[in-house]
């Protein structure tokens, strides 16, 4: 599609501005499932999504075919705009400033042959089946390279493009001793295809598994507990929707108005950071053309700013942070995080396990969406982990439910550990103690 041509023919149709927004994934799916493929797919698809803004009104329009006739567009966003009787004010935005440079070395991922792929995925199953025999059943082992990209054009003058490019492989391993059955998962993600190691991913997947063997419940009371950092980033993902400016425009956030406040404990940093080097979602800038940056969104335990979009920046009368993304290409843009994490300290984990006397350490949460009021920061989840004994891991533990408020445990803190990491939901956590949380077992 010609977009420059697109929107000259828009100003000759009587559009005052119009923007197009194109995306690309292209990828590759391979599933194994007892030394055999059970799938094996590869993708290539592009989505246009067209608004312009016609009598004062914005109107939008989604197309797969990027030879769809100019006619045809034009004349569907003409109507779609003369039907809305909104007195809402609409704007595009006609770009930044300047915007980061990311550097990013090629992946690799298309120069490798489909058989060494294939290989590779077979390999992770047969390198996890031959760990240990109590390892029962591989039910699921995928490998998945993907290459997004976006490319925003308008009648402003922007005219931007970003990429991302990545692999991963997802394992999962059914471990059994005695009449004790448990299941673990593990993803490895890399941005570089020589990155991804599956005798690696193999032997992570196993541990995790053969740990939980032969787990039982502890004893309902208030213990310290250590969150690993994977379920601390699964917490803050459920509650990210407190920064949004979408949820402080609808008051569905108990943080309206608590910026410049302290809220949590001092040890407690928050980041927003678009450009984060190493994550497989790096954005120079965000679904509207607005460039992005890192940010506090808490600071020593200090609200910083919500995160906005250019709608609910306008509503709060303040500037857009470059948080407006769409969930879909078809969607409206919404608020979101990108490389949301708490910011790490400068203990251990091990540290944290040898300073604990009596405690939990949890590693997993199901449920959590479930059980959590990501309105007032509520929780209740069905979680697994080990007891902690005179500074050491003593066994495992499964059957009992954590509960709490996610800003009062954020006050009560004991201590941040440095293993910081940012996962493929694009939230990141360090382990973190907390002095007491009321857990429910036996």
């Amino acid at each position: 599609m010609d977009y420059q041509k697109l929107i000259e023919q828009s100003k000759q149709t009587g559009f005052s501005d119009l923007e197009i927004y194109a995306a690309r994934f292209v990828g590759t799916s391979i599933s194994v499932f007892n030394g055999e493929v059970d799938k094996n797919q590869v993708s290539d698809t592009k989505s246009i999504s067209i608004r312009g803004i016609y009598n004062g009104k914005m109107s939008y329009l989604s197309v797969e075919n990027d030879r769809e006739d100019f006619d045809y567009i034009l004349k569907t966003l003409k109507d779609n705009a003369l039907s809305l009787t909104t007195t809402e004010e609409f704007a595009i935005f006609p770009g930044s400033a300047s915007y980061p440079a990311i550097k990013k070395a090629p992946g690799g991922f298309s120069e490798v042959p489909m058989e060494q792929k294939v290989a590779m995925a077979k390999n992770l199953e047969k390198e996890l089946r031959a760990i240990d025999p109590r390892i029962v059943f591989v039910p699921y082992c995928h490998y998945h390279e993907g290459k997004d990209s976006v490319e925003i054009v308008n009648s402003l003058g922007l005219n931007v493009k970003k990429t991302n490019e990545y692999g991963y492989l997802m394992v999962q391993a059914i471990a059994k001793e005695n009449e004790d059955t448990q299941s673990g998962f593990e993803i490895q993600i890399a941005l570089k295809y020589d990155e991804l190691d599956a005798k690696l991913a193999a032997q992570k997947a196993a541990e995790k598994v053969l740990a939980k063997l032969n787990a039982a419940s502890v004893d309902s009371k208030v213990y310290p507990v250590i969150f690993d950092r994977e379920p601390m980033a699964d917490l803050l993902e459920v509650f990210s929707s407190f920064f949004s400016g979408e949820a402080a425009v609808k008051k569905l956030t108990p943080l309206l108005g608590k910026e410049g406040q302290k809220i949590v404990s001092s040890k407690i940093s928050i980041i927003d950071d678009p450009l984060y080097e190493g994550s497989i979602s790096t954005q120079p800038f965000d679904d509207e053309g607005v460039a992005c940056y890192q940010k506090a969104v808490i600071k020593d335990g200090v609200f910083q700013t919500m995160l906005h979009n250019l709608k609910t920046a306008k509503h709060f009368k303040t500037q857009t942070t470059g948080n407006g993304f769409k969930p879909s290409v078809s969607a409206s843009v919404g608020v979101s995080g990108v490389n949301l994490y708490i910011a790490p300290g400068t203990k251990t984990r091990e540290e944290l396990i040898s300073e604990t006397q009596e405690g939990l350490l949890i590693t997993e949460v199901a449920g959590l969406h479930a059980g959590a009021n990501d309105i007032t920061g509520d929780f209740s989840a069905q979680s697994s982990g080990f007891l902690i004994l005179d500074g050491k891991i003593a066994r495992p533990v499964n059957l009992i439910v954590v509960s709490g408020n996610f800003i009062k445990m954020m006050n009560d803190v004991d201590t941040v550990g440095n293993d910081l990491k940012i996962f493929h939901t694009g939230i990141g956590a360090p382990s973190i103690k907390f002095n007491g949380l009321p857990v429910s077992g036996k």
